[in-house]
């Protein structure tokens, strides 16, 4: 599979917040996407989901760290449309054909670290506990495409867990 991994540093000043209305109303939540017209259909269902989830600062304190698994879209849908060359653009790219993959060399990297650091734990869904993850990537020098073409990122971040202090 074509996917690199990033571990970052993450300084007080590189991490951007959602305003907490906008937090819990979870606006990136409920915009539409393709046969789902009212938004995702966890928001409010999951607790790990917006407006159930827990703030970012009370989950996780400093230090911080970025993980990040960068999967290559792009060589990803050529190979596809090799291997089914009647596939519509929207199958090609079809996040069911590699998420869980890269989603698993997430979470074992973050394993790697947490397993040498007991006193820390992995937010893997850092935008739904209130992170603009867009504008915090932006402040670590990694851009993020909005509606994917060339690279899909899946980011995490790493901190010492408000549990245990």
């Amino acid at each position: 599979m074509e996917a690199d991994i990033l571990v970052k540093p993450i300084s007080r000043y590189d991490v951007v917040y959602i305003p907490l209305s906008a937090f819990r109303e979870s606006t990136l939540c409920r915009l539409p996407y393709p046969n789902h017209p009212h938004g995702c259909p966890n928001f409010n269902r999951k607790e790990s989901c917006p407006p159930n989830a827990k703030c970012f600062s009370k989950l996780v304190s400093f230090p911080l760290f970025l993980i990040g698994v960068r999967f290559d879209l792009e060589k990803h849908v050529e190979k596809m449309r090799i291997k089914h060359p009647r596939w519509s653009e929207r199958q090609l790219t079809c996040l069911l054909y590699w998420q869980n993959r890269v989603d698993k060399l997430l979470r074992e990297e973050c394993n790697k670290i947490v397993s040498k650091h007991p006193d820390y734990v992995a937010v893997y869904k850092p935008e739904a506990n209130g992170v603009n993850v867009f504008a915090t990537c932006r402040n670590l020098d990694i851009i993020l495409e909005r509606n994917p073409k060339k690279y899909v990122w899946k980011i995490a971040i790493i901190g010492v867990s408000n549990d245990k202090m």
